[in-house]
């Protein structure tokens, strides 16, 4: 999971921030991609077979969800991008400025190996390449007992059995959905009211047994010092924090389950008909397989295969729950307004 996932009212904002200039246009099709090993992964499980296969080259552009999108409705006749690979509230936005087109099955082949649900997201305009979710990451050093589900995990934090570490409004990979609407959901509360959520992260945050996180490297500071002992983290990154030496850390989804983060894939409109050939790839079992070890989360095929301990960690549809993307984004101006006025952090 990133660090940065813009709801639409963040996206102009961040692209202002985060535009840069575009290379010439050489290869034969250009597709995004998150830096570090999502890249790698990238590069050696898709990219790199896909131009063997093929003899069709691929660039890889590095950025966020907001530029991608500013980049491409700049020149929406000639896209500089032709594969949108990001997350769902920037494919929400792209969807919503008219720059992709309808997921066609007739051109790819390997959707039929894909769960009806992964293929419905953003309105059918864009299909989940594989997702992770938000659970619980903690110390199982120190909690022997952890809560069963998220509306145990806020009554016992209240109470002071220990520290809890929660992401702030400005990690808005994590916050909007895993915590604004995960608590607001469980607490009964609906997308056009978050006052039950916002009760209680007060009492939350007055309590004196809160911190909060701005990175998720922080949380993993935090865990490792002592100043917090459980708290809302991504799977993946939690299993290779323990993988990498951080012996002490489990992870688990909370009933009534997970909160699911997907990365998906677009077709930008008027770019390479190319694209959808290299979509098509992207879903066959081989390089679905190579993606799942590499990055350590579910893929859309049911063909591909995992490795033994990797299956184990990983959610199934039936442990996570879909926040309604295509609202959310209306709500953050508000969402933002309101945490920051009652919350602050």
């Amino acid at each position: 999971m990133k660090t940065l996932k813009p709801c639409r009212p963040l996206l102009a904002l961040a692209g202002l921030a985060f535009t840069v200039a575009m290379p010439a246009r050489a290869a034969d099709l250009t597709v995004t991609a998150f830096g570090g090993v999502w890249e790698k992964s990238l590069r050696t499980c898709y990219v790199e077979p896909f131009q063997k296969k093929t003899g069709k080259t691929v660039d890889v552009v590095l950025g966020t969800p907001a530029q991608w999108v500013n980049q491409v409705a700049a020149n929406p006749a000639k896209p500089p991008i032709d594969v949108f690979l990001t997350l769902i509230d920037g494919a929400e936005d792209a969807k919503a400025r008219g720059l992709v087109e309808k997921i066609d099955p007739a051109k790819v082949s390997n959707l039929a190996d894909v769960p009806e649900p992964l293929k419905q997201v953003v309105g059918g305009d864009a299909v989940v390449l594989h997702y992770g979710a938000a659970g619980l990451a903690y110390n199982e050093a120190k909690i022997k007992n952890p809560p069963k589900s998220w509306a145990e995990f806020i009554e016992r934090t209240l109470k002071g059995e220990w520290q809890a570490a929660l992401p702030g409004i400005n990690v808005a990979s994590t916050t909007p959905t895993a915590v604004i609407w995960n608590f607001n959901d469980v607490l009964g509360g609906k997308v056009g009211d978050i006052s039950p959520v916002i009760a209680k992260m007060k009492a939350l945050r007055d309590s004196g047994n809160v911190i909060f996180w701005n990175d998720v490297n922080q949380f993993l500071t935090q865990m490792q010092s002592g100043e917090a002992d459980i708290g809302i983290y991504w799977d993946g990154r939690a299993w290779a924090a323990r993988d990498g030496g951080f012996k002490s850390l489990n992870f688990y989804y909370p009933a009534p389950g997970g909160v699911v983060s997907p990365t998906v894939v677009q077709k930008v409109k008027n770019g390479s008909p190319a694209a959808w050939e290299f979509i098509d790839f992207l879903f066959s079992s081989e390089p679905q397989s190579c993606w799942a070890a590499a990055i350590q989360y579910p893929v859309a095929s049911t063909k591909a295969q995992y490795k033994p301990e990797q299956k184990a960690r990983m959610p199934k549809l039936e442990d996570v729950r879909w926040p309604p993307f295509a609202e959310i984004p209306a709500a953050m101006p508000k969402w933002v307004e309101t945490w920051n006025k009652d919350i602050g952090r």
